[in-house]
């Protein structure tokens, strides 16, 4: 029931988070930008408006967003927030992850469109490649804990210093990860409706009204419930604690994770999609040498 309460919390705060990453680029880009509540605005305007569909839509391009937010509200149950739960599995992230990636890819082949197949093409591409680079993040925890149930990574990752290259390395990775499953710079520009450059906002063309706003809320909460799990992973100072000042790292990390993202938007440029494969390996790399650095023993 606790944990109940904590994936309420994080859902709607999820707008907000997005709300956070615009204004923060829009300071860093010199403009005023919008209100960090506007996310809530263009919610509920969508919500209030009817959707129109392609005259080759049929059942699967319906469903497809209730599937996607419903998966990554099933992934969401597992994935520690201010508590760990105690049968907390993380494989569940990356496959649950693949399912609303396959929804969305499916609706977008479904509109009959050229940008639709396009988009799904990209963005299946982008998974097989983002998938193994989220179990890396892992890995190191996984190897030293035997077990990939959330309570004992986030044991294991405790009970190592604060200040450890382990730490560094793996944070480093799934900063690339992070960026790259959130469809940001420089993997994707999702304030951008250019054709040639669209991954994400290829496949959600098509939609409007309140299915446009689940697909919205699913994906702001995917971005939210991603930085919880890295910073609960990598950073666990503060989870599970007691109420009071230890408890306020929490909201602190997810800040400045979302921050961080903000701020490499604002001085990147989109990578060319072949060169994509050397991103993300360059995040498995980052993950692998923390594996290695953790059989020779450094610190």
């Amino acid at each position: 029931m606790e944990h109940a309460w904590e994936m309420l919390a994080l859902i709607l705060l999820s707008p907000l988070a997005q709300g956070v990453i615009q204004r923060v680029k829009a300071a860093m880009q010199g403009r005023r930008g919008f209100p960090v509540h506007q996310p809530y605005r263009v919610f509920f305007k969508l919500v209030r408006r009817g959707a129109a569909w392609p005259d080759t839509a049929t059942w699967v391009m319906r469903l497809a967003p209730l599937v996607y937010l419903g998966a990554i509200l099933v992934a969401l149950t597992s994935v520690p927030i201010l508590t760990t739960p105690s049968w907390g599995e993380f494989l569940l992230l990356p496959f649950a992850l693949a399912l609303g990636r396959y929804a969305l890819a499916l609706a977008a082949l479904d509109t009959a469109t050229p940008f639709g197949g396009m988009g799904s093409s990209r963005e299946m591409t982008l998974g097989a490649l983002a998938e193994p680079a989220i179990l890396a993040a892992a890995l190191p925890w996984i190897l030293r804990s035997g077990s990939t149930a959330w309570p004992a990574l986030i044991e294991v990752s405790a009970q190592l210093p604060a200040f450890d290259v382990l730490r560094a390395a793996v944070l480093m990775g799934s900063l690339l990860v992070l960026l790259s499953e959130c469809g940001r710079l420089p993997v994707d520009n999702p304030d951008t409706h250019l054709e040639l450059t669209m991954i994400h906002e290829g496949m959600v063309l098509e939609y409007s009204g309140p299915p446009l706003a689940w697909i919205l809320l699913g994906s702001w909460t995917k971005q939210m419930m991603l930085v919880a799990a890295f910073s609960d992973l990598i950073l666990p100072w503060g989870l599970g604690g007691p109420a009071g000042p230890q408890l306020l790292l929490i909201p602190v990390k997810w800040l400045g994770l979302l921050v961080g993202m903000a701020l490499i938007e604002s001085y990147s440029a989109k990578v060319r999609f072949l060169q994509l494969p050397s991103y993300l390996g360059a995040s498995v790399l980052l993950s692998a040498s923390a594996v290695l650095l953790q059989f020779a023993g450094v610190r």
